[in-house]
Formats: C-alpha cells, sequence, structure tokens
C-alpha cells in the first residue's frame, strides 16, 4: 500500500502545520512574558482564575528536560511542515520516504496521546487550563484526523514501520545516523541554552545585598518615615504575586520616601474564612513560615523563596529553603506551634481590611487611599506610585 500525500493532503497539513506554528510561537512569548519580563503584564488569556495561559507558563510542568513545551511544540510543527513540502521523490537519496502521510499519521496519534496527558496536568495538578494549549491539542487532532482519513490505523502504521525497515537495512542508514546524531546534539544544545533559565531543581538562595539594603521592620520595606504607604496583598502559591514581590523590591530602591508593607490574602480556606475552596493548598502554611521569619529578622528573604518556589511549598520544602538562609529551622516550627493562633487572627484582619476595600484576588494594591487591582507592568506601576506621591 502506498499513502503518498495527495494535494488535498499538502494542503491540509501545511495549514494545520502553520497553525501550530504560529500557536507554538504565541506560546513562547506567553512564556517568556510570564517568567522573565517584570514589565509585562498579564497576557490576553489570562482570562479568569480558571482559563489562564500565564499561570500555566510559569509552572514547572510548562518545560520538558529544561526546554519550554512550546519551544519543542514549535520543532514538531516545522518537521510536520517539512514533512508536507519537502519532494522526496525528487532525490534518489530520499528514495526510501515513500508515505510521508503514515509519518504524519504516526506523529500525530502520539501527539493527541500527549495533549491528552497535558490536558490531565494542567486541569488535575496545576488546576488552570491554558487556552492556547487546547487550541494546539485541537490542532493535534485535526492532524491525526487529516491523516488517518482513507486508511486504517493498522495500515499506516505497517507502512511507516516497513519504511524504517527498509532505510535501516539499506546504504540509507549511514545518512540516518548521521542526521540522528546531528539532532541529537541539537537537542542537547537546546536543553543547555535553556538551562540557566530553568532553576527549579536548585533551591534559589535569595540574598540581602541583591534584592534589598533599605531599612525592614518585620514585614515592612523602605523608608520607615515614608511620605506614601503601599499596602500589597499577596498569596504565595499565586503567579503573579511572585513577579509582584520582586517588583516591589525593586521598586523599593528605585523611589525614595515609600514603604512597603506587606498583607496576606490566601486563597486557602485553613486561614481564610472568605473562601470556600483552597485553590492554594499551602499558602496557609507558607504564610506561617514567613511570620515565623519575621522573629529572625528575614521575612523579606524567606517571603522571596516562597514566591520563587510557589510549585513546591510543602513544609519538607519550606524547611529547606529556610535552612539555605540560615535560619533556625528549630525554632521557626516551635514559633509556628505556639503562634499559630496568633498568625491565623493576623491573617484574618488582613483578609477582612482587603474585603471592605472589594479586594477578593491578588496581587492587588493600596497605594495611598486608592486601590489597584491585578499584577500591572512595572514601569506603569512605579509611574503610578510617584503621581501618588
Amino acid at each position: 500500500m502506498q499513502t503518498e500525500l495527495s494535494k488535498l493532503n499538502k494542503i491540509t497539513f501545511i495549514i494545520v502545520a502553520l497553525a501550530g506554528i504560529l500557536l507554538s510561537i504565541e506560546l513562547i512569548f506567553v512564556y517568556y512574558n510570564a517568567n522573565f519580563n517584570l514589565d509585562s503584564g498579564p497576557s490576553f488569556c489570562a482570562v479568569n482564575d480558571y482559563l489562564d495561559c500565564d499561570a500555566v507558563a510559569v509552572s514547572k510542568y510548562s518545560r520538558f528536560l529544561g526546554v519550554p513545551l512550546a519551544v519543542w511544540g514549535l520543532g514538531f510543527y516545522l518537521f510536520i511542515l517539512g514533512l508536507s513540502i519537502f519532494p522526496f521523490n525528487k532525490f534518489e537519496i530520499f528514495k526510501d520516504f515513500k508515505n510521508p502521510k503514515s509519518y504524519i499519521y504516526v506523529l500525530s496519534t502520539f501527539s493527541v496521546v500527549l495533549s491528552a496527558v497535558l490536558f490531565g496536568v494542567s486541569h488535575f495538578l496545576i488546576g488552570k487550563v491554558c487556552m492556547l494549549c487546547q487550541n494546539l491539542y485541537l490542532t493535534n487532532i485535526t492532524l491525526f484526523v487529516a491523516a488517518k482519513l482513507g486508511h486504517s490505523y493498522s495500515e499506516l502504521f505497517k507502512v511507516a514501520f516497513n519504511d524504517i525497515k527498509n532505510i535501516l537495512s539499506g546504504k540509507f542508514w549511514r545518512n540516518t545516523a548521521i542526521v540522528t546524531v546531528i539532532a541529537g546534539i541539537s537537542v542537547l544544545v537546546l536543553i543547555n541554552f535553556f538551562k540557566p533559565f530553568t532553576p527549579e531543581d536548585k533551591i534559589p538562595l535569595v540574598k540581602a545585598e541583591n534584592h534589598y539594603k533599605l531599612g525592614t521592620i518585620g514585614n515592612l520595606l523602605g523608608d520607615k518615615d515614608a511620605k506614601l504607604v503601599i499596602y500589597e496583598y499577596t498569596d504565595y502559591e499565586c503567579p503573579y504575586c511572585s513577579i509582584s514581590n520582586a517588583m516591589m523590591l525593586r521598586l523599593s530602591k528605585e523611589v525614595k520616601g515609600i514603604r512597603i508593607e506587606h498583607r496576606d490574602y490566601p486563597l486557602d480556606k485553613g486561614c481564610n474564612p472568605l473562601v470556600r475552596n483552597s485553590a492554594h493548598p499551602n499558602a496557609c502554611l507558607a504564610i506561617y513560615y514567613a511570620k515565623a521569619a519575621k522573629k529572625q529578622g528575614k521575612f523579606w528573604d524567606m517571603s522571596s523563596l516562597l514566591f520563587e518556589n510557589r510549585d513546591n511549598l510543602s513544609e519538607k520544602n519550606i524547611l529547606k529553603l529556610a535552612k539555605s538562609i540560615g535560619l533556625d529551622t528549630k525554632k521557626l516550627k516551635s514559633d509556628i506551634e505556639k503562634n499559630k493562633d496568633l498568625y491565623k487572627k493576623q491573617i484574618r484582619e488582613d483578609v477582612l481590611r482587603a474585603s471592605k476595600l472589594g479586594i477578593d484576588g491578588t496581587p492587588s494594591y493600596v497605594i495611598g487611599i486608592k486601590k489597584y487591582e491585578g499584577l500591572q507592568p512595572y514601569e506603569k506601576f512605579k509611574a503610578t506610585v510617584i503621581e501618588n506621591l
């Protein structure tokens, strides 16, 4: 059986591949802005607490071998495009590549299975769904259906397998081996290129001299006798709050005459009586440790570590983070046991203050007497602060 590409096949595969390429490129931009661009606000597909591309992009599941999934996706669709348009029959060296449609079908089968797995991870583990990703999953299904039309599953797999067998048994295997080695080296280069941008496997150390040198009093940051006070409401498991924290540290160095006061609004019913479900089940625990760290003079150091490790705030990992910045972990645990009721009371007070202001999400800010909700680009936020001064 032959499964060469008809004209209609080519047009269909090219359109689908181009759609996948464009969606992958857009996802790469979302990934970059969500993880590294502090001047970027939420993307267009950060719609609500569930439909949120940015939250998915900052999770540890957005990468494979340290490389963003969007980059792998881009490579996949470029390869599909190559299979669709390359004239294999015009080159003797590629004479055994007779059935590109069957190859596309096999690849699309794996892509559909992977799509189902990624959707499960997104829905059940992250608790957020990326609309751009859903469009890519539909693209994979479209590719699968288009490649399947007119043939049976077994025929397509059999043809692809026989072609691979013929290639490996002929002279072409040497060229195939060379191509495989080149592809392998390319993947290793790609992994090492992205390695500096994916520090999840290491505990990032937050050093005071790198983040702030202004006077810090408890959960206050900036000038003690400030002309303007900024109240920041955050949740340690909120991805935007991590960016907000970095912005506040930077702002406290760049703008004189301000004081930033951290307040808590956890989406965890364990300490927030105003929420029904614990969207962020470790948020209360993280707050307890931040408050206990304040007693040892390292609230902002601990807070920054908690934000940077928002995907893994188990008590075991929090204690590792605390130890990495020289905190007495036995004292931390002891302080939490003694003061947990007090900490809960303080959190409830923050939550009730926020509620009176109409705040029900994070990050949110009160600058002077004005309320601002949601993350803003850094330069815009800085200009707002200066204007209020």
